[in-house]
């Protein structure tokens, strides 16, 4: 019942959600439209009472023609816009976070022009929005989003032209194409750049094409140059605050958490430094099967580099980072032990909430041990007669809702097991890689990350690959047999030379 009752609170607040992002476009569009029909432009609140008062009389603006012609019209695009993404992007319309983020830049995006207009047209910054959709939430989104947005952008600045018109569908979509690829800062201007030359090119051919002014074509096409380059720069302003407020995970931030200077990584390699070497080779394992699989690799690699931070509370309780002899685990009770073990997930957890780590990164961390059980100290109980729960031995999950959570899982567990080997060969490694995951799967704790039988085995290839690399064997240099032998033969040298003089 209690089930039933969260899942109708969820469906709930999904519909929520969706009449906000509806009425964000709709309200804000129709009122911008009937906004940019006056001559006059008097303080916003001015003209919100202007705009509900039937008896003011609009220039070149008729209530019973225009007005209603427009809101129909943006009716239209919206439930154009609703069906498209009910049949093709279901995943966008029932993420809360990513519709209300999508509100707020479309009224924004929208306000930002309006308040702009005194500026050439081609120089308004149209595309903040579909730049920071694109970035934010799916290239797919922000395309459709140009398709509408450009029609309302239309009628909002009253042109009729069709150069201008062609210029916010084409140079909307190539923003939006250009932007998804964005991993860095630096790809910013890179990106902004070219996208702000081809916007100049593309309008300055087609404003010889339609045979427009020919005076002003050099001016249109640096405005829209201009236009362009000025929707990056905001887009890049603004993006913190969008990734601070509604908790992204772009390409972008995923790249600053791998910098080694990274507070955490740095009191991680000073506190923990074995865990902290573990999750640089459980990182590059998980990268590399990740991008083999077609995941998000960058944030497999940076959510491997994080997955252990819960092991600084209690570091020396973990093998990596014990440097003297005496185990800490052989003073305590088994069941004390594993309780230490189990909550390092826990711990991890909220340490990432207190450096504010992205909210995917955090869910690698609760989940890269699912709920598996702590076999060794299981064991280790059992033989001591104790009467236990195997619950109690296992982590507290979810086990991995995603491919990259489970691919941080099994590297995870594939390096410490092939560490342990005390010889490792190659048939070896691939053995022991191929006992870990069959082990995961019979578990069940694969059963909600999407991998199918086909990925298993690339990632086990890819796994054996490295690993192999990593834990080679090395040629002995017999230190101490060289250094003995030179040694005496430095005497015989010096006898012999002490026993010439005295001749």
């Amino acid at each position: 019942m209690l089930k039933i009752f969260e899942r109708w609170h969820e469906r709930k607040r999904i519909y929520y959600y969706r009449f906000i992002l509806f009425f964000s476009f709709f309200g804000t569009s129709s009122l911008l439209i009937a906004l940019s029909k006056r001559k006059e432009t008097p303080i916003i609140w001015n003209k919100i009472f202007r705009f509900f008062n039937p008896e003011i009389k609009y220039s070149k603006f008729r209530i019973d023609g225009d007005l209603s012609a427009a809101i129909l019209l943006i009716l239209i695009l919206s439930l154009i816009m609703g069906v498209y993404l009910y049949l093709f992007e279901r995943k966008f319309i029932d993420n809360c976070r990513d519709m209300a983020a999508t509100s707020a830049i479309i009224a924004l995006n929208l306000l930002l022009i309006k308040f702009l207009l005194p500026i050439p047209t081609y120089a308004v910054p149209a595309f903040v929005g579909v730049i920071l959709i694109s970035l934010l939430i799916d290239v797919r989104v922000s395309i459709i989003f140009n398709v509408i947005l450009s029609i309302v952008t239309l009628l909002i600045v009253g042109m009729n032209n069709l150069s201008f018109a062609l210029h916010l569908f084409v140079t909307g979509s190539l923003c939006a194409i250009v932007s998804h690829s964005i991993n860095n800062r630096l790809q910013f201007i890179s990106h902004g750049f070219l996208a702000s030359l081809i916007s100049s090119l593309f309008v300055l051919s087609t404003e010889l094409v339609f045979k427009m002014n020919e005076a002003e074509v050099l001016t249109t096409s640096a405005n829209s140059f201009i236009g362009t380059a000025l929707s990056f720069i905001i887009a890049y302003g603004t993006l913190p605050v969008w990734e601070y407020l509604f908790d992204f995970t772009t390409p972008i931030r995923l790249m600053e958490l791998s910098n080694p200077n990274h507070p955490l990584l740095k009191r991680l390699l000073l506190e923990a430094p074995g865990t902290y070497h573990h999750s640089l080779i459980v990182g590059n394992l998980a990268e590399i099967a990740c991008e083999a699989v077609g995941g998000n690799y960058l944030l497999a690699r940076i959510g491997a580099y994080y997955h252990d931070i819960g092991k600084l509370k209690r570091p020396f309780y973990f093998k990596e980072n014990q440097i003297i002899e005496e185990d800490p685990h052989n003073r305590i009770t088994p069941t004390l032990s594993a309780l230490i073990i189990i909550s390092h997930t826990k711990d991890g957890v909220e340490i990432g909430k207190e450096y504010r780590l992205p909210r995917q990164v955090l869910d690698i961390i609760k989940q890269h041990h699912g709920t598996t059980k702590v076999a060794f100290f299981y064991g280790k109980a059992l033989s001591q007669n104790q009467q236990v729960s195997e619950e109690k031995f296992r982590y507290d999950g979810p086990i991995p809702q995603s491919k990259e959570a489970a691919i941080v899982m099994l590297a995870d567990s594939v390096e410490a097991a092939v560490r342990a080997l005390s010889s490792p060969t190659p048939q070896m490694i691939e053995a022991t890689i191929r006992n870990v995951i069959q082990e995961k799967l019979l578990d069940g704790q694969l059963n909600n990350s999407d991998l199918t039988f086909k990925e298993l085995e690339i990632i086990l290839e890819n796994f054996i690959k490295v690993l192999t690399g990593v834990f080679h064997k090395r040629v002995s240099y017999n230190i101490f047999e060289d250094s003995s032998n030179k040694s005496d033969e430095v005497m015989v040298r010096s006898e012999n030379i002490h026993s010439k003089s005295a001749r």
